[in-house]
């Protein structure tokens, strides 16, 4: 059986309530792509070698803003990419002691038009400013996706925890290769104005990879915002992992029974209790059984010795001793289920919370069960470190080009004296290949040959193609149309009613006499309207058919 416990780094951050005693004074309260989360800020903490640091709590207030409400929207990457030899340097200069030196780090590709670069943040000496962005696939383009700021002293701390996981990987994979057991560490900043951030180290078996990951600022999509944040400036960043080892059921009981049933009252509950193989993590369960909870609480410990305290939340024995049953009962369906049958249990979820979100977050338990793979995952969230946020990063602008001024001219605007008002008239058709079709990868070769077309009434068409049973009001071809000349190739219909239409069209560049994979296709979207006796439309080619 292979548990999770996912926890968050929380040195140097102190814990309290949502009201901050730092010099951002302020309740806060940030919309991330998951869910919403409470800025609970509080005293400074230095740390020292071999000793842990304290965490404490500052005075606390019950008020908590409502998260923004309104319709949003965000754009985002995320990059897994083999771990660089040099990722300590790029990391130090993007939020680390190179960075905080003024050594940042210049415009550099993680992959190809994917980039990141760090600068002095002029807002606040103690803390950088990263932009991460794209470049369009021309190349034509540089696009900034997201900028935010990140302090130098959490950047530092999550470099040392993620040296400390490596080590260990490292010399357990030299010891028994394969041995190595998973992590995954990260930095993540959160910002209002300039988006989100993440870096992480992910371990598995000593292959590590790097995951770079950036998001848009949430934007509003209310008619009158469009393009505007959902929220005031606030930004924030954290260090979050996870890890994995392997308990059987018997080991998961005394486990659960020692964290937060009557075993922890027992000398023996954890104390600096070492999360095997990973043992730069610590475990630390402080029982208070008379009230009828347990505080658990994590640290970890650096390549130098330093400790570095973790979030720390209470439990109470009464739900931890009814999570451990509600688990055995369902460990013990998928055994046997398995037993019967192997691959035949129900997949199950246990999820177990607790939190202190005055003084130590939120922890989420879920125990799961898939095919008689059993996994536990701790998940907990903790204050987040308060920054001081950037200038909101605006989306480009996108410019259409003017409309067509006879788009939705009368008859008699149309320029032609001779188009009038009728009953019925023709589709004078010009046909045009959309830019998609003519950059695209699959194009076969010159956009000549037979054009084939059928034309149906608007309603008997979906995205689909015509209804079964829908008339052919008019077919005709176009042999050897060369959708690069000048002028383009047109072509009139035969007299139509007045109305909507849809004209469906392939170009047969293979010559096949059929529409096959990589000829040009329109689509059903829009149509075409008889008002006049002449009608001038376009036809576009959109795509090439997959």
């Amino acid at each position: 059986m292979k548990s999770a416990a996912r926890f968050v780094l929380i040195t140097g951050l102190g814990l309290s309530s949502s009201r901050c005693s730092s010099e951002a004074d302020a309740v806060v309260e940030v919309a991330t792509n998951d869910v919403p989360v409470s800025d609970r800020c509080g005293a400074d903490v230095a740390g020292s070698d071999g000793a842990a640091d304290s965490v404490t709590a500052s005075d606390t207030t019950d008020e908590t803003p409502a998260p923004p409400t309104e319709a949003k929207e965000w754009v985002a990457f995320d990059l897994h990419l083999p771990l660089p030899d040099d990722w300590q340097a790029t990391a130090s200069a993007l939020f680390g002691t190179a960075a905080e030196s003024g050594a940042f780090l210049d415009d550099t590709e993680f992959t190809d038009g994917h980039w990141i670069r760090s600068e002095a943040d002029p807002a606040a000496p103690a803390q950088s400013r990263i932009t991460l962005g794209f470049d369009t696939e021309k190349g034509d383009e540089r696009r900034t996706l997201a900028v935010v700021p990140a302090s130098f002293a959490i950047g530092t701390i999550w470099m040392q925890t993620v040296e400390a996981a490596i080590a260990k990987m490292k010399a357990d994979e030299t010891d028994e290769p394969g041995s190595g057991r998973r992590f995954y560490l990260e930095y993540k900043v959160v910002s209002t104005q300039g988006g989100t951030f993440r870096f992480a180290v992910e371990g598995n078996g000593g292959v590590f990879t790097l995951h770079v990951g950036a998001t848009s600022p949430q934007t509003s999509v209310l008619p009158d915002r469009i393009g505007h944040a959902v929220a005031s400036a606030a930004a924030m960043d954290t260090i979050s992992g996870t890890v994995w080892f392997e308990l059987g059921k018997d080991e998961f009981d005394f486990f659960v029974n020692r964290a937060y049933g009557a075993g922890a009252v027992s000398k023996q509950n954890f104390k600096d209790f070492q999360l095997i193989p990973h043992n730069w993590l610590r475990l630390t369960v402080e029982p208070h059984l008379d009230e009828k909870f347990v505080d658990v609480g994590f640290e970890v410990v650096t390549l130098t010795g330093k400790r570095i305290a973790v979030a720390k939340a209470p439990a109470s024995i009464l739900a931890g001793a009814a999570f451990q049953a509600l688990v055995d009962r369902n460990m013990a369906n998928m055994i046997a289920q398995e037993k019967a049958a192997p691959g035949s249990s129900i997949t199950w979820d246990a999820p177990f919370y607790y939190d202190d979100p005055d003084g130590g977050g939120v922890v989420r338990v879920v125990a799961h069960g898939e095919k008689g793979v059993f996994t536990i995952a701790y998940a907990v969230d903790t204050p987040m470190h308060p920054l001081v946020d950037v200038p909101f990063v605006a989306w480009p602008d996108v410019v259409f080009p003017p409309k067509d001024p006879e788009a939705d001219a009368a008859c008699s605007e149309l320029g032609d004296p001779a188009i009038t008002l009728a009953a019925q008239g023709t589709l004078d058709i010009t046909f045009e290949a959309s830019s998609v079709v003519r950059e695209s990868e699959q194009l076969k070769g010159p956009l000549v040959g037979t054009i084939y077309c059928s034309v149906f009434r608007a309603a008997d068409v979906t995205l689909i193609g015509p209804n079964p049973g829908a008339e052919e009001l008019d077919s005709f071809e176009l042999p050897a149309a060369d959708l690069d000349a000048t002028p383009r190739p047109t072509h009139t219909t035969k007299l139509l009613l007045a109305g909507d239409y849809q004209t469906l069209c392939y170009q047969d560049l293979d010559d096949n006499q059929t529409d096959s994979k990589g000829d040009p296709v329109t689509l059903p979207i829009g149509g075409q309207q008889v008002a006049c006796n002449k009608n001038p439309v376009i036809v576009e080619f959109g795509l090439l058919k997959p």
